[in-house]
């Protein structure tokens, strides 16, 4: 039994990917997945419950295959691989999984208690491997919280840019302008950890002072 509810819930998880929700009905659903509605809900309990365990079979999926792109990246290369895996919708499947995402993401904010725990877990879920890349290139965990909310917010506001228009390269130029904001903030960041006291008294680690950093005391 616990067999066939797992292979039912992978066949749900795909058809759900290919077709969304917005007339998700368990006759046709049955019908896609080898089984019959009755078996649906005697395995799942209600339509409901089972969309809402389809939805976090296919988050578990997409975030096995992130970690994997991101740890199998050299550290040089980790920011730009860690947003690559959400580069955009650049693939079909990729592509599904947005225009699913999003339209749960709509749907949950109307009636949150038909999607329990999705709202928390869009945002949850996702900041840790960001967090974490950004803390293995030397940015203070509180920083990289920060950093990590700001890059996970760009890249859906692009992804939503995208499907909502389809100008990919207009949205393309923005991408590779938030890959370069961020590499520059965490090179001043590296530096700022190498040098603390020159960070402190305004000087940079030749030994001149900085702009601005006002005259100094005799």
């Amino acid at each position: 039994m616990p067999r066939r509810r797992a292979e039912l819930l992978d066949r749900v998880a795909e058809y759900i990917l290919n077709n969304g929700l917005a007339e998700l009905s368990l006759r046709p659903l049955a019908a896609a997945t080898d089984t019959s509605p009755r078996m649906l809900l005697y395995f799942f309990g209600s339509k409901e419950r089972l969309i809402t365990e389809a939805l976090a079979h296919i988050r578990v999926r997409e975030q096995l295959s992130f970690r994997r792109a991101v740890a199998m990246a050299r550290p040089a290369d980790r920011i730009e691989s860690l947003l690559r895996d959400w580069r955009l919708s650049a693939t079909a499947r990729r592509q599904k999984y947005s225009r699913l995402f999003y339209e749960v993401y709509g749907l949950a904010l109307q009636r949150r208690q038909n999607f329990p725990g999705f709202l928390e877990k869009a945002v949850g879920d996702w900041l840790p491997p960001f967090e974490e890349a950004l803390a293995a290139l030397g940015i203070p965990p509180a920083h990289a919280r920060t950093m990590a909310t700001l890059a996970l917010g760009a890249v859906r506001g692009l992804h939503l840019d995208l499907l909502a228009t389809g100008d990919r390269k207009r949205v393309e130029s923005a991408y590779r302008e938030l890959l370069r904001l961020i590499s520059l903030t965490i090179q001043s960041r590296q530096r700022n950890n190498a040098h603390p006291a020159h960070s402190r008294n305004g000087a940079n680690p030749t030994g001149r002072r900085s702009r601005g950093a006002g005259p100094r005391k005799t």
